[in-house]
């Protein structure tokens, strides 16, 4: 039994052997075929990456030229702007022309009309001398201009020194007016002692003006100013200035104490 086993022992280390050199062959070609594999996909890769490095290129050509196309296309619409405003500027240029010429044929008619004795080639000289009268003329017109103006000047000072003569005289009639104002009391309150006159605003009377009565030729007394309305006046009798033994009266006269000047 022992040297059953031990022969099964023997037998499958030699099988096992020989598996084992036919692996290692297996391998070692493996290891080959994948080395050529491997030098194989190195050499691969530099055509691709050289490959690559040549699309990088033609890319940046293709953008260069790409650019250079994107200018000319910007020159090329400049050149097309500028080509239509020449064509506008020239159109302009030829409705120009057209108007000039129609009035350098108006021009040549208005020539054409021109009296004897014009020439046109003197037509300069001819202009020259009228601006030149027409100035002469300006100066005449404001030298008169400036006499008219002091003419004025001493009408205006004539006028004022009327004006103020008028004045004055108007001034004095106004102090005449008052001075020779007819006044008399038309009623009187010896109770609280006061007066009322038929004059008023309208005479001149102020709640300043000092008034007198007066009864022909003598003085009863004074009043003073208590109301003004425009035709009556209320006034209060001062007592310390009337006459011994006279009191104020209706129908006695009314003067101011002091004559306006």
């Amino acid at each position: 039994m022992i040297k059953i086993l031990f022969i099964l022992s023997a037998l499958v280390m030699v099988v096992a052997s020989v598996f084992a050199y036919q692996n290692g062959r297996k391998l070692v070609e493996i290891r080959a075929s994948a080395g050529l594999v491997h030098n194989q996909i190195r050499t691969e890769l530099r055509e691709i990456t050289s490959v690559v490095e040549e699309i990088k290129k033609v890319a940046g050509d293709i953008a260069a030229v790409q650019t250079n196309v994107d200018t000319e296309a910007e020159k090329l619409k400049n050149y097309r702007l500028k080509i239509s405003q020449l064509d506008t500027d020239n159109k302009n240029t030829e409705a120009d022309y057209k108007v000039k010429d129609s009035e350098m044929n108006k021009l040549n008619g208005e020539l054409a009309k021109l009296p004897a004795g014009f020439n046109p080639k003197t037509i300069a000289e001819d202009l020259n001398k009228i601006r030149q009268e027409i100035v002469e003329l300006q100066t005449a017109a404001e030298a008169k201009k400036g006499e008219v103006q002091q003419q004025d000047d001493k009408v205006a000072a004539a006028q004022k020194a009327l004006d103020e003569v008028v004045g004055r005289v108007e001034n004095r009639k106004k102090a005449f007016d008052r001075n020779g104002m007819e006044a008399s009391i038309v009623a009187v309150n010896n109770d609280w002692g006061f007066v009322v006159i038929n004059a008023g605003e309208k005479e001149g009377i102020t709640p300043s003006t000092k008034l007198l009565i007066t009864r022909g030729t003598s003085t009863v007394g004074k009043l003073s100013i208590m109301s003004v309305e425009g035709n009556r006046t209320v006034a209060t009798i001062l007592p310390d200035s009337l006459a011994p033994g006279m009191a104020p009266a209706p129908g006695d006269r009314v003067i101011l104490e002091t004559l306006v000047q």
